[in-house]
This record gives C-alpha cells, sequence and structure tokens, in this order.
C-alpha cells in the first residue's frame, strides 16, 4: 500500500473540466482571475514575468495554493486600455512566437 499521489493526476487534463477558466472581479472591471488546471509555477511564473513587461498591466501575481493541487490562479489588473483578457491573450501569443522560434533553432 503506497500513499503516493497518482503521477498522472497532475498532467491528465478530464474532459470534464476546462483548461482554463476566467473569473471577473465584482468590484473593478480591470481586475480578473484565471483559473489554470493541470500546471504550477513554471507556466505561472512565466506568464506572470511576461505580463509585468505589458504596459497596460497594472498588477499581475499567481499561486499555487497546495502542492497536492495541479492548479494555479492567476491575477491581473490592466489600466483599463486592454481588459485582463486581452492582456492574458497578448501574453500567451507572445509566448507562443518565442517558444516556436526555440523549437525552430533546434
Amino acid at each position: 500500500m503506497s500513499n503516493t499521489p497518482n503521477a498522472l493526476e497532475s498532467l491528465v487534463l478530464p474532459e470534464t473540466l476546462q483548461k482554463i477558466t476566467f473569473y471577473k472581479d465584482e468590484k473593478n472591471k480591470n481586475c480578473g482571475y484565471f483559473k489554470i488546471e493541470k500546471e504550477d509555477h513554471t507556466l505561472g511564473h512565466l506568464i506572470h514575468s511576461k505580463l509585468l513587461k505589458e504596459k497596460s498591466v497594472i498588477f499581475s501575481g499567481y499561486k499555487r495554493p497546495h502542492p497536492l493541487e495541479h492548479f494555479i490562479y492567476l491575477k491581473i489588473i490592466t489600466d483599463g486600455v486592454f481588459s485582463p483578457k486581452d492582456a492574458f491573450d497578448s501574453v500567451l501569443k507572445d509566448l507562443y512566437i518565442e517558444f516556436s522560434y526555440l523549437e525552430d533553432g533546434i
């Protein structure tokens, strides 16, 4: 009998879950939260660092609530020129391009 968690639980996304879920902040229209399933600090820090370089982003932060929970929360506050969704989308596209360049160089 083992107390070790199943490694696949941290990687495989069940069909019942969405990879990314967006939550609006009811008090601040320029603030939004993203829950990203089956990810950890690796992706969280990449997105967070890239968001901080965006001119329209005032705040970006992420957290992984517990080591045995396989998701992260990402909070984005913008200046109103772009919505949190637009900033998130822009950063994901930029990261995709950067990783494509890396892949082409191999």
